[in-house]
């Protein structure tokens, strides 16, 4: 569950349940709450949580398991995906989602979905590794600490590890692509 991951994430980090509500701005009975899977955080505040832990949101969906070389392998319609109640912004992840024991995944490639008019995120994202986007369909302006790149169907662009980072769909309809990063975030 989403509040066991973010206890353990918190604790790994040598975090107090009081030092995160300090940092979040939330109280620290909501912090107790959310890890004790009483409440649902929503997305806003998952985001912010998921920033001062330094992981990426989807870090919550991951699975824990022994490590099997047959969980290397995911069929197309087991592919986990990530779409938030109040985000415009779809995650189909290619690569598994795995924590085991001794083995971790290296990359995440994952295909996104942009609604139009819209950002993936309220805020810059910032995490430790290195990102490549490639737009599929439709355009994408990308926000790279004080830079506006603009990507058509067909273009790329690396974002070196630690910038500041944020997507916006400039058209009417959707826009899609495919983003790797390594080495992979948990």
């Amino acid at each position: 569950m989403i509040g066991d991951k973010i206890r353990t994430i918190r604790k790994e980090k040598k975090m107090t349940a009081n030092q995160l509500a300090d940092l979040s701005g939330f109280t620290a009975s909501y912090i107790s709450q959310l890890e004790r899977n009483i409440l649902d955080p929503s997305i806003s505040s998952l985001r912010k949580i998921a920033s001062i832990l330094d992981v990426p949101i989807y870090t919550f969906l991951e699975e824990e398991c022994e490590f099997d070389k047959k969980n290397l392998f995911v069929k197309s319609n087991k592919r986990r995906s990530l779409k938030l109640p109040d985000s415009s912004f779809t995650y189909e992840f290619l690569t598994p989602l795995l924590k085991c024991n001794d083995f971790k995944i290296k990359m995440n490639i994952i295909n996104f979905k942009i609604e139009g008019h819209s950002f993936d995120s309220n805020d810059f994202l910032k995490h430790n590794a290195d990102e490549c986007l490639f737009v599929t369909t439709g355009e994408l302006h990308v926000y790279i600490d004080d830079e506006i790149y603009h990507l058509h169907e067909g273009d790329s662009i690396y974002i070196l590890s630690n910038s500041k980072h944020k997507i916006y769909n400039p058209l009417d309809k959707e826009s899609s692509g495919y983003s790797c990063i390594t080495p992979s975030i948990y």
